[in-house]
């Protein structure tokens, strides 16, 4: 699971297709936007969640910077912290809202939505060929208890 601290609106590159945040240690992740379960600005959030190794670091930045929480992938997030008066905040939050629709929170976003996003694991596929076999040995099973049925009798009782 990764937890990044991403400083500044020059760190949040907003393309068509993915996301590109370029964290404080350096990092650079590329997240597509379909990855993205959950997003929005972080008002109503701030003091009631905490990130060991995140919240540490974006502390120095409140009083100059909004923060912007994202949560992706299998339960990675990212405390974004954007600049309040810089000319690029607004085509970010922007490309954010038209890209992802009801996964962009904007101001609404609650602390609970956003522990509940990083917690809750993404739905898990299961491979075709289990579900085959495990389709295959339910038939099985059935037409086993019809034949035990059908063989060893139902009688009709009398009334």
């Amino acid at each position: 699971m990764n937890s990044d601290a991403v400083i500044g609106c020059d760190a949040v590159d907003a393309g068509k297709e993915w996301l590109r945040l370029t964290t404080v240690s350096g990092a650079v992740r590329t997240i597509p936007w379909s990855a993205v379960r959950l997003a929005g600005m972080g008002e109503r959030v701030e003091g009631q969640v905490t990130m060991q190794g995140v919240t540490d670091r974006v502390a120095p930045y409140r009083a100059t910077h909004d923060s912007l929480w994202i949560v992706y992938g299998d339960g990675d997030f990212a405390q974004v912290m954007l600049e309040k008066a810089s000319p690029k905040r607004g085509a970010i939050v922007s490309t954010f809202a038209q890209q992802l629709n009801t996964r962009w929170r904007g101001d609404d976003l609650s602390a609970s939505e956003l522990t509940g996003a990083m917690l809750i694991p993404p739905k898990v596929r299961m491979p075709k060929g289990i579900i085959v076999a495990l389709s295959l040995v339910a038939v099985a099973f059935f037409l086993a208890l019809m034949i035990l049925f059908f063989l060893h009798g139902a009688k009709p009782t009398a009334p």
